[in-house]
């Protein structure tokens, strides 16, 4: 019915006057003809003088009521074809947007993800071949903060069309994955020189200035290149070629791109496997304090230690700091490992002579955090560990970054009793600026002034020396190893010096090796 309605809208009137003129003649012929015939058949009486008025009443009567019944279903009827019509004509629309919407990017009008990788596997699945451009924009973070996100989706069209273009010429699909990410995808083969022509001209073409929308600085893009018939045969691990291989180019600077190298990926493997070992390794305190001497010049008598992280692995091994210390400074993990060690190395020395005292290195950004000075005087306070038996070494680098909560922190640390040392000293370039305007008590020497043959530093070795009795500052030499036995180490009491420290005293061990430093083995010894 909805079908014969569109096609001639007359129609359904026309229908309705033939069945009503129906109506009308088969009462006419009733009412004055049959009905006397009929009523004769069936031995009824029958009034054959009745009036031809009422006759007439009666064929108006019916036809009147005819023309209500079917008047006002056919409207009802008109109506519900209408509201059927154009419910349907919603659901169409409706099921052509979700089509739509299932299919393309509602924002860059790209081919979407899901669609990409149906395109692959069918791809794939054919054993036809596949190449996977995988496209990270530069900086778009930052284009979103400065201009806004309407200006970040005015970006992401550009971008977009310029990508359609890129496609168009080289027979290939344009795709937006999501965010800031999108594909170029081949699916047929193309030489190695090839891919890199169309990804040198995708970093060109996406890098160059835009139509107004963000400075033209603000954006470059970094490629991945993964192709099925070299690297993966799913469409899954071939989007994952591409990611490393993305990723790598945004490890080596940006605005470039890479092909997928399954070397790199087992690198990054690794590094993965071991940031994750080492976040476990900070949580169980598997990074243990290791503790080197320092002794008093000129008895060379241990008066304390310096801490030493070691990573003592699971398989039995033990790493040096080298092998664990920049991944967990890039980790941010330095402060968790350090307030580690501090509990492990107080509570190993609190068995041993109150005398002995302990040495440990803290990081720049720990140094120059306003909460550091609290923390830490909290910290030995729960392991009861007195203040003046801890001394804080600093480097120059922690000093650099911001001076005035440096020498807060300082000052506060030395208001407690904790010791201030400046490490590696003599190798800075403004030591002198920062030894008269923070509470340092101590310097340590850097190793590097007694290298072996190295006699020629020993001038600048007494010159600093003397410095430090003018400001009043204790001295410790580091690196004294083997091979200055015995000239060295007298040298140095003779010149000022007050402590020493390294592989000639001992090299770092592990609590477990110190049992002779307990109160009443120090006291038999120096008795």
């Amino acid at each position: 019915m909805n079908d014969l309605h569109r096609r001639n809208p007359c129609r359904l009137p026309v229908l309705l006057l033939i069945t009503l003129s129906t109506v009308v003649g088969l009462s006419i012929v009733w009412e004055f003809e049959l009905e006397a015939w009929v009523m004769h058949w069936l031995a009824l009486p029958y009034d054959a003088d009745f009036e031809d008025a009422e006759r007439w009443r009666f064929v108006l009567t019916v036809t009147g009521f005819s023309l209500i019944s079917l008047i006002i279903p056919t409207i009802l009827l008109r109506r519900l074809i209408a509201n059927t019509r154009s419910s349907y004509l919603r659901l169409k629309q409706a099921q052509a947007q979700t089509e739509t919407l299932a299919t393309y990017d509602s924002l860059s009008g790209l081919i979407n993800r899901r669609i990409f990788m149906d395109m692959v596997r069918n791809q794939l699945g054919l054993k036809r071949p596949a190449a996977v451009m995988l496209i990270d924009l530069d900086h778009f973070k930052a284009v979103n903060d400065q201009h806004g996100h309407a200006a970040g989706d005015i970006v992401l069209v550009e971008i977009a069309r310029r990508l359609e273009a890129i496609a168009d010429d080289n027979g290939g699909v344009a795709v937006r994955l999501g965010g800031d990410e999108f594909c170029l995808l081949f699916l047929t083969f193309k030489h190695q020189s090839e891919l890199c022509q169309i990804a040198e001209a995708a970093v060109s073409r996406l890098g160059a200035p835009l139509s107004g929308a963000v400075e033209p600085s603000a954006l470059g893009a970094t490629i991945g290149i993964a192709r099925s018939w070299t690297d993966a045969q799913d469409a899954s691990a071939l989007l994952h070629c591409a990611d490393t291989a993305m990723y790598r180019g945004k490890e080596d600077g940006r605005s470039t791109y890479n092909f997928y190298d399954s070397q790199y990926e087992k690198q990054r493997r690794a590094q993965a496997d071991l940031e994750l070992a080492l976040r476990r390794a900070v949580e169980a305190d598997e990074i243990v304090p290791y503790f080197q001497p320092i002794v008093a010049l000129p008895s060379q008598e241990v008066v304390g230690f310096e801490v030493l992280a070691r990573w003592l692995k699971p398989d039995g091994s033990t790493a040096p700091p080298s092998d664990f210390i920049p991944v967990l400074e890039r980790l941010g993990l330095i402060p968790s490992m350090t307030h580690s060690l501090i509990k492990q190395a107080c509570r190993a020395a609190n068995r041993w002579d109150d005398r002995l005292r302990l040495s440990m290195n803290v990081s720049a950004s720990m140094v120059t955090d306003a909460l550091f000075p609290d923390q830490l005087l909290e910290q030995l306070r729960q392991e009861q560990f007195a203040y003046h038996r801890f001394e804080v070494e600093i480097t120059e680098e922690a000093l650099v970054g911001n001076l005035d909560v440096a020498r807060q922190n300082l000052s506060k640390l030395h208001d407690h009793g904790v010791t201030v040392a400046l490490d590696d000293f003599g190798i800075g370039y403004s030591s002198l600026y920062h030894l008269t305007r923070l509470s340092i008590d101590k310097i340590k020497i850097d190793r590097s002034f007694f290298e072996p043959g190295q006699t020629d530093h020993l001038p600048m070795v007494e010159a600093i020396l003397g410095m430090a009795r003018s400001l009043k500052m204790q001295v410790t030499a580091e690196g004294v190893e083997e091979f200055h036995l015995p000239h060295l180490p007298s040298w140095l009491a003779n010149s000022g010096c007050n402590y020493a420290q390294g592989y000639l005293y001992g090299r770092p061990k592990p609590a477990s090796s110190l049992f002779c430093y307990t109160h009443s083995s120090f006291a038999q010894q120096a008795g």
